[in-house]
């Protein structure tokens, strides 16, 4: 291997907050350097080509700079634009879509504002952390470590609801004092694999979920009632079953140990029950701006016809019942719509369907129009097919909801010949980061 030291000065960010420079006419992506900031950094070239390159010391500091609140934040990598001042990162998102839809779907508008939060942090209201045993014995929760299985051992999160913390350390106090151990990945042995607590914005409710390799294992009795009596603030304690040698968090097999099961919250006055499975916006003050936004740009009124696509358990079908003739919300996920069906109840909806199944089959398989569809797919996007069905329907205004940027410019691509793209609006729903969610509004384009 060869290594050569220069010195650099990035002149932007790429889409994942790096900063980026140019060497030896190839385009190189550094961590925690910003536009304008002088920095050495070295290259490592592996027969001939390059391997690596890294910051070795930054040699000037640009205005836009922010010191990280946190003092993992050079090691945990689950938040990568701290040391960006946040008004800087709500224009870097603002740009950083526009820029995105000019290369990928060929088109130049002008992007709204991001929508910000007025305090950046403390703003999740899920966690879920991996629970392990370092080399000293001691019982750890924390993050992976980029590209590895190592968990950072992590005793505060600046971004998580300030409930959450006091829960997991009482949670793993007690898996001491009664003797149940982590996880471990290599022997798969142990009991406890993974902890994840839940809050309620708008009711001091609080969800704690057990991911454990077994139903049952010595001291369970005791551990669980020593948790419920220790943190009367949990108001649902569920214990999930996953005994496989796998990545994935959940199993199948899921037992309620306290409480109800779920917990409640709401958006734009609308209640919602919460399972450990349900898909719920991890950032709630944002979500209500976000659905703010959706809902307006759908101008519906009592004549208005909706489809909501994708719709997990109703949040945005149901809020947009309000004002609505009549909506249908199509989901795939089973769990999910019987949790759209009880939060409808709950709410005393009347004018809202829920239907089981695909998205393009159901466009496909049904002589069906609506005024305004709704989409939120997930961060792979939608599908052609799906596009393609849609503009079979040809609604008057496509509501298109994306956490993901780049996947939202491909899908216009798709309904480009037959709308406009009449607005954008970021929404920061992951402050500290460069992930970046926005409300697109498509018009139909009359003849």
């Amino acid at each position: 291997m060869t290594k050569k030291t220069s010195t650099q000065t990035a002149f932007a960010l790429d889409d994942n907050g790096r900063g980026i420079v140019r060497i030896d006419d190839k385009t190189i992506f550094i961590d925690n350097l910003l536009p304008e900031e002088k920095a050495t950094i070295t290259t490592t070239y592996k027969y001939g080509k390059l391997k690596c390159a890294t910051l070795d010391k930054r040699l000037s500091t640009s205005s836009d700079r922010a010191i990280p609140k946190c003092r993992y934040y050079d090691s945990c990598g689950g938040c990568n634009l701290m040391h960006l001042a946040y008004p800087k990162q709500l224009k870097y998102k603002q740009q950083k879509v526009q820029n995105l839809l000019h290369k990928f779907a060929h088109v130049d508008v002008e992007v709204n504002p991001t929508i910000g939060l007025e305090n950046p942090y403390n703003f999740r209201n899920k966690i879920q952390v991996p629970v392990r045993l370092n080399s000293h014995g001691k019982i750890i929760t924390g993050f992976f470590k980029q590209n590895s299985h190592d968990i950072i051992d992590i005793d505060e999160c600046l971004i998580e609801d300030n409930r959450a913390r006091p829960l997991l350390n009482t949670i793993k106090k007690n898996m001491k004092l009664f003797s149940v151990l982590p996880y471990d990945e290599n022997s798969h042995s142990g009991i406890v694999r993974h902890i994840i607590i839940r809050t309620s914005l708008h009711f001091s409710e609080i969800m704690v979920v057990l991911v454990t390799t077994k139903t049952d294992f010595p001291n369970k009795k005791g551990f669980v009632g020593n948790i419920i009596k220790e943190c009367p603030q949990i108001t649902t304690l569920i214990q999930n079953v996953n005994p496989l040698k796998t990545n994935v968090i959940l199993g199948k097999k899921e037992f309620v140990l306290h409480g109800p099961g779920y917990i409640q919250d709401t958006i734009l006055g609308k209640k919602f029950l919460i399972s450990s499975l349900s898909f719920y916006q991890t950032n709630p003050t944002q979500t209500e701006r976000l659905y703010k936004v959706a809902l307006d740009e759908a101008k519906i009124s009592n004549k208005t016809t909706v489809l909501d696509a994708y719709s997990g358990i109703g949040t945005i079908g149901i809020c947009a019942s309000t004002k609505a003739q009549n909506v249908t919300c199509v989901e795939i996920v089973s769990s999910a719509v019987k949790d759209a069906k009880n939060n409808a109840k709950l709410n005393n909806i009347k004018n809202i369907n829920f239907i089981k199944a695909d998205c393009t089959d159901f466009i496909i398989n049904n002589d069906v129009e609506y005024d305004v569809v709704f989409l939120d797919p997930p961060r792979k996007g939608s599908t052609p097919q799906f596009l393609n069905a849609l503009k079979e329907i040809c609604p008057k205004r496509i509501i298109y909801i994306s956490c993901n940027p780049v996947t939202l410019a491909r899908d216009l691509t798709f309904l480009l010949d037959k709308y406009d793209i009449s607005s954008v609006t970021p929404v920061d729903m992951f402050p500290q980061s460069a992930h970046v969610e926005c409300v697109t509004l498509m018009s139909r384009v009359e003849k």
